[in-house]
């Protein structure tokens, strides 16, 4: 795969990131998934309608991500 740039404009700066895209998703990328609605639940909480779309993305994360199948290694 090739290297792809992204650009986000934010309020005051331009911020530029290279990357390089997956043919998948894996576990910690969908506790990453899950991280990221849990925080934009709180931010939205002002909203239920976002709040609820929030909480299904949460949820789809968090049953892709299988947590049931995984074991500690200790």
């Amino acid at each position: 795969m090739s290297n792809t740039r992204y650009s986000h404009v934010g309020t005051y700066n331009v911020y530029e990131y290279d990357y390089e895209p997956k043919d998948y998703v894996g576990t910690l990328d969908w506790f990453n998934i899950a991280k990221c609605a849990r925080e934009r639940m709180t931010e939205r909480c002002g909203n239920i309608h976002e709040w609820r779309g929030e909480r299904r993305s949460f949820y789809t994360a968090i049953q892709k991500m299988d947590a049931q199948s995984k074991y500690l290694l200790d």
